[in-house]
């Protein structure tokens, strides 16, 4: 008796909750979408991932309804939960638990890669499978992504979920493309040089310039190796630069990655065994370490830009 009380308690707390969340949906007049404005403080919070809560236990039965729903095509009821991660549980597990798919959970979170870590983190979980396009430009390379691919598609149909300010168009039953889930779980990078061949000879940022002595930004990391030592590719993507004997750089490669999202360049090889707009595959060796252009030793200058900016490749590499 004490547990049904306690059960229809949780089950009107929900209720309350979800009319909070819809007190405020209007027509947005200037681009003729419906808006709902939902506050993740007010989203019921998920204590366990199990069917004796009763929270998760109405989670999952707005989930099975609308699959129905969605098989049937009929309009489906999107709801939003939280959880809170306190585990090493992955966005897979996550997933499979709630019945929800893992691009949905991504997409709505900002979770970028497969191998994100959401232990502490409070998740958003929809009640409805499907993706969640950014209305503006993005934070993350997953998120431009998917706008790039989808946006153009998003009709007066499509309702725009206003999450604290971070405006979201939603895309039912949809999934990532075949170039997104290559995206989101391979996204991490090979090294450059085989581990056991090189050195760090440089780090990122500023450094005093070994040939004129002026300080200036360095805007990647020197790997010491021998000439000859294989480069490979850290990354799926097209090959899109080859210069030879270039002043600075010497013998040059630019792989573009994630449709230019992000670049790599390897600089002052010996030689370069592809070509401009070739595809290539991480792993693939491109080159083989040198001392051409302005070096003074044989290394690989080795940069990754994201965005056309700059960033540590110590950040993206398992160099130790």
């Amino acid at each position: 008796m004490k547990k049904n009380i306690k059960l229809l308690f949780q089950i009107l707390i929900f209720f309350s909750f979800c009319s909070l969340f819809f007190a405020q949906t209007e027509n947005n007049a200037k681009d003729d979408f419906i808006c709902v404005k939902i506050s993740k403080k007010r989203m019921p919070q998920i204590p366990d991932l199990a069917s004796k809560d009763g929270i998760f236990k109405e989670y999952s039965f707005v989930v099975d309804d609308n699959y129905k729903n969605l098989a049937k095509n009929q309009s489906p009821e999107v709801l939003f939960f939280k959880y809170t991660v306190t585990d090493d549980t992955t966005l897979f597990q996550l997933a499979s638990r709630c019945n929800i798919t893992y691009d949905t959970i991504a997409s709505i979170n900002g979770i970028e890669t497969s191998e994100e870590k959401l232990k502490g983190k409070t998740i958003i979980l929809p009640t409805c499978p499907g993706l969640f396009i950014n209305k503006n430009k993005g934070e993350s390379s997953l998120e431009i992504l998917l706008r790039e691919s989808y946006f153009s598609k998003i009709t007066t149909k499509n309702i725009l979920y206003d999450i604290e300010g971070k405006q979201f168009f939603f895309i039912p039953n949809q999934k990532f493309s075949p170039t997104e889930r290559a995206y989101f779980l391979d996204s991490s990078l090979r090294l450059p040089i085989d581990k056991d061949k090189f050195w760090i000879s440089s780090d990122f940022g500023r450094r005093k310039n070994p040939f004129s002595g002026e300080w200036k930004n360095h805007n990647g990391i020197d790997l010491a190796a021998n000439v000859g030592t294989p480069v490979y590719a850290v990354k799926d993507g097209g090959v899109a630069v080859c210069v030879n004997m270039d002043p600075t750089f010497g013998n040059y490669i630019i792989l573009s990655h994630d449709r230019g999202k992000m670049t790599s360049v390897y600089a002052h090889l010996s030689k370069i065994v592809v070509e401009k707009d070739q595809v290539v595959k991480k792993g693939d060796i491109i080159g083989y370490v040198g001392q051409t252009g302005a070096a003074t030793g044989p290394h690989l200058h080795f940069e990754i830009k994201q965005g056309g900016v700059a960033v540590n490749p110590e950040t993206k590499l398992k160099l130790k």
